[in-house]
């Protein structure tokens, strides 16, 4: 699996929408959210992706970036919720699709989650 890229254009569709999500503001999220754009935290979460093989980083199917896999990390454990209940709610809420920054993008799967997790390790997590 390579790891997914940091950034990508919005399409036409997500422009309009866009503009009225990030009217939407969630008080406890808003504060971490400048915190979880730390190079640090992000090389960390990187590094243990590269993990899986030597060549995963270059190799295989896109996974989940970087950052976004450090998000959706956070939101769980503030949340407290299971890998189910992070599938659904990103699914479900402009508010959380714009701090995991998924946006317009399909959300993974829990059981990915759930790999994904298993492989940052709790020193990470």
């Amino acid at each position: 699996m390579t790891i997914g890229a940091l950034s990508r254009q919005s399409t036409l569709f997500y422009v309009a929408l866009g503009l009225q999500a990030s009217l939407i503001k969630d008080d406890l999220l808003e504060p971490i959210d400048a915190l979880l754009d730390d190079e640090e935290l992000l090389e960390l979460v990187r590094g243990q992706l590269a993990t899986r093989s030597p060549s995963s980083a270059k190799k295989g199917r896109r996974t989940i970036a970087p950052d976004r896999l450090l998000r959706c990390c956070a939101l769980k454990h503030i949340k407290e919720w299971s890998f189910r209940d992070l599938e659904r709610e990103l699914r479900g809420s402009l508010v959380y699709r714009k701090f995991t920054r998924f946006h317009e993008d399909s959300t993974p799967d829990h059981s990915v989650f759930s790999k994904l997790f298993k492989l940052l390790g709790p020193e990470a997590v």
